[in-house]
């Protein structure tokens, strides 16, 4: 009598299907934060890049017209115009008396390869309507005359954005950069916040403090203004080295900052909040309701919402722990979000005469 031969069944049981699942979900529960972590690593390179470029973009702005770019541009050496006088980097389409003239990105294009767009823009008139796109203006075919308005396509620029951060406004393009105004002092958006209320350069401010008035060169803390102030290497008295000129932003955080890279009213940043203080979306619960956390200090009540200037109209990133700042001398340095807040206030000070510590 033959046996019937016994018939073999090639492949895994159920056993082993789940050993080998579980061994490649190890596997890349493991390589993962590795693979996210070498991602965001070349991320921030190309953010620390533009940031250098931006730095030899300011400083052959400088050489060409002894100062740094201002944000109304009827004050800037690089475009005079006669029939206007200074005025101040605020104001709407829509009013009329304001000189909105862009913001010293718009004075740098021709300095970080974009002369075509810079000769595009009408410089004689209002730079910021030309691109800007708001809620009381949406049909800017209604204005006429400018050579963006009526597009539905405004200039997207990768050499001031950050690639770390996925943030996109197709109407107002943002910048992941902005100017320091160093630690200016800053009343808060309805006094809702009290923790910081910047140094005592802001003297003679009116309504949100000095960021919100023209000043004399004496009382402008950083190299930077809201207004129609752009510094002389000469007037950095605590040295370029030790003087921040520009630093991230994230757009999204901020009610000016969202305005776009091309906007007068939007870029101007303090060194008066901490580093990242969470004022994004999803970050912080509203003026309306709010609860103080138990053991908070006093005057935290309204720090976190992102129309507080203090504290959103600040130097934040998406890089874990701290944010890039472009210094005076050109160079780019990792700040972290633990630096000494006074260490913080003197770096964004250009003629403070404050020691400045580690950082």
């Amino acid at each position: 009598m033959v046996r019937a031969r016994q018939k073999r069944w090639l492949g895994f049981t159920l056993v082993e299907l789940l050993v080998v699942i579980a061994i490649i979900g190890i596997l890349v529960a493991l390589l993962l934060p590795a693979i996210q972590a070498a991602r965001e690593a070349a991320r921030r390179t190309q953010c620390n890049n533009n940031l250098k470029q931006l730095g030899v973009a300011l400083h052959n702005y400088h050489d060409t017209h002894k100062n740094f770019p201002v944000g109304s541009r009827d004050c800037d050496a690089a475009n005079t115009n006669t029939a206007g006088s200074c005025g101040g980097g605020m104001g709407h389409v829509w009013e009329t008396g304001w000189q909105r003239k862009g913001t010293p990105l718009v004075k740098l294009l021709p300095f970080v390869e974009q002369q075509g767009l810079y000769e595009a823009l009408v410089q004689v008139a209002d730079v910021d309507g030309q691109l800007f796109v708001s809620n009381s203006t949406p049909d800017m075919t209604a204005v006429g005359g400018f050579p963006f308005r009526g597009s539905t396509v405004r200039p997207q620029l990768a050499a001031y954005r950050c690639p770390s951060d996925p943030y996109q406004n197709v109407n107002n393009p943002p910048s992941n950069y902005g100017m320091c105004i160093g630690a200016q002092r800053m009343d808060s958006h309805g006094g809702v916040c009290t923790l910081y209320p910047g140094n005592t350069f802001g003297n003679g401010g009116t309504g949100h403090g000095s960021a919100n008035a023209p000043l004399g060169t004496n009382s402008i803390s950083g190299v930077f203004s809201r207004y129609d102030y752009g510094a002389k290497m000469s007037e950095i008295s605590d040295g370029t080295s030790t003087t921040i000129a520009m630093g991230e932003i994230l757009p999204n955080c901020g009610d000016h900052h969202r305005n776009g890279w091309f906007s007068s009213n939007a870029l101007w940043t303090a060194t008066t909040g901490p580093i990242n203080y969470p004022t994004c979306p999803g970050q912080w619960p509203g003026f309306s309701g709010y609860t103080v956390p138990a053991g908070a200090p006093a005057g935290t009540t309204g720090c976190n919402g992102d129309s507080n200037w203090q504290t959103s109209q600040g130097f934040k990133s998406k890089h874990p722990g701290g944010a890039l700042f472009l210094f005076c001398d050109g160079s780019v340095h990792f700040i972290g979000e633990t630096v000494e807040y006074r260490t913080y206030q003197a770096l964004g000070s250009r003629n403070d005469a404050e020691p400045v510590g580690a950082f």
